[in-house]
C-alpha cells in the first residue's frame, strides 16, 4: 500500500506570472497583473488548460472539427477554422515511478452549449494524447508513470460536430477525466 505521510511533500508543478505591460502613454496608467501556481501533490492530477477547438466558422453543411493530442486541428464537411488558438486540455498527475494509473472518462459524448442560448454542439471520441494516441471511455485505460521522479502529464482532445449553419457564440460543456493510482 502506498504510504501518504512517507510521501507527503508538495510539489510545485508550474507557476505561472502574467504581467500585462501598458502602452504608452502621457497620462499614468496602471494595469493589474495576474499570478496562478498549481500544486500537484502525491496520488493526484490538476487541470492545466481547457480543451479549446479555437474559432471556426460553417457553412450550410454540417461538418467536424477534429483535434489530435498535440493539437492539430482538420476539419470537414462545411466547417473552416479561422483562428489557430486551439489547444488540447492539458493535466498534470503525480504518482511514483512505474505506478500504474487507470484513465477513464465517465462517458465519451458530451453536450455543448451556447452561451445564452439552447443550440448545441457533440464533443466525442476523447482521445489522451499517449503514444500512440487512444481514444478513452468508461473502460479505464492502464499507463505506468515512466518519470523516475513521478510526474507525468497528459493532453484530452477530441471531434466536435458542428451542424449546418450552427448559430454563431462561443460553445461550452463540460467532461470528467477520472485516474485511480494503483
Amino acid at each position: 500500500m502506498f504510504d501518504l505521510l512517507h510521501r507527503a511533500r508538495l510539489c510545485l508543478a508550474l507557476l505561472l506570472l502574467a504581467a500585462w505591460p501598458g502602452m504608452a502613454s502621457a497620462q499614468d496608467s496602471a494595469d493589474d497583473g495576474e499570478a496562478r501556481a498549481f500544486l500537484v501533490t502525491p496520488l493526484s492530477f490538476v487541470k492545466q488548460f481547457d480543451l479549446d477547438f479555437g474559432q471556426i466558422i460553417t457553412t450550410g453543411t454540417a461538418g467536424t472539427v477534429i483535434m489530435d493530442s498535440t493539437g492539430a486541428v482538420t476539419t470537414t464537411g462545411g466547417v473552416t477554422q479561422i483562428n489557430g488558438t486551439q489547444q488540447p486540455a492539458r493535466f498534470w498527475g503525480y504518482g511514483t515511478f512505474n505506478q500504474t494509473v487507470l484513465i477513464n472518462s465517465d462517458s465519451n459524448t458530451y453536450i455543448l452549449t451556447r452561451d445564452g442560448g439552447t443550440e448545441t454542439m457533440l464533443l466525442d471520441r476523447l482521445l489522451i494524447g499517449s503514444q500512440p494516441p487512444i481514444v478513452i471511455n468508461q473502460n479505464p485505460r492502464r499507463f505506468r508513470i515512466a518519470n523516475p521522479d513521478g510526474y507525468f502529464s497528459f493532453t484530452i482532445a477530441g471531434r466536435l460536430q458542428v451542424g449546418a449553419n450552427q448559430a454563431p457564440g462561443v460553445y461550452k460543456g463540460e467532461f470528467t477525466i477520472q485516474l485511480e493510482y494503483e
